[in-house]
């Protein structure tokens, strides 16, 4: 559902500025309890405005979740190019560490993915989770397409299935740290980014015992 001409007509920044406060908005109260009125409020335009760009509450979010997404392929997309080369365990270590630091420094764009995740009231639910898995499958299995021909894994591994376990893993490590009822043994949830790093390299550590090439 995409915004309308007259909001793509509009400059950059003020795109930006409209849908960073509808993020703000959406992750701290989800999607049923959003409010446009204080969302135009905030922005101090008329709440015709909202409708006039992207129809109705359902399309503006749709543009919303697709906004805080692409902040975080940016930056995941960096860090793979910047790790090219790399032992594949030590490239998961720093996605991983990646994905921390990008819920410490925005925790906006973790809060709107755990809005999605947890909420059914959530337009183009499917979609949008699916748009997720399929970004993380694809970048996962980059990642360990290099690690099999680096001799990093082991020659005959199933790279869908270990994509999906090491998918599932990194995923509820970066949930547990962010929702302290999903947290209910490491103490993620209340470490330092110091305690974080130890706990993240001994996950990667966990996952090369059972997946890298054996001597």
């Amino acid at each position: 559902m995409p915004p309308s001409s007259t909001f793509n007509n509009l400059p950059p920044d003020k795109q930006d500025r409209i849908l960073d406060e509808a993020l703000s908005e959406f992750a701290a109260v989800g999607y049923a309890r959003a409010s446009v009125n204080r969302l135009v409020a905030r922005l101090g335009i008329a709440k015709g405005s909202i409708f006039q760009y992207f129809r109705d509450k359902p399309g503006l979010f749709s543009q919303v979740f697709d906004f805080a997404v692409e902040r975080v392929k940016r930056h995941l997309r960096a860090v793979r190019e910047a790790t090219r080369g790399q032992d594949v365990f030590t490239r998961l270590e720093k996605s991983l560490l990646a994905g921390l630091e990008l819920i410490d420094k925005n925790p906006r764009l973790f809060q709107l993915y755990l809005r999605v995740v947890f909420e059914g009231d959530v337009p183009f639910r499917g979609r949008l989770l699916a748009s997720i898995r399929i970004f993380s499958h694809d970048y996962i299995m980059d990642l360990l397409g290099d690690g099999v021909a680096a001799g990093d894994l082991m020659p005959d591994l199933d790279l869908e299935l270990a994509a999906f376990v090491v998918d599932a893993t990194l995923e509820r490590f970066l949930v547990a740290s962010a929702v302290e009822h999903m947290d209910p043994g490491l103490g993620l949830n209340q470490a330092d980014a110091a305690r974080a790093a130890e706990l993240a390299a001994g996950l990667v550590a966990t996952l090369r015992a059972g997946l890298g090439a054996r001597p």
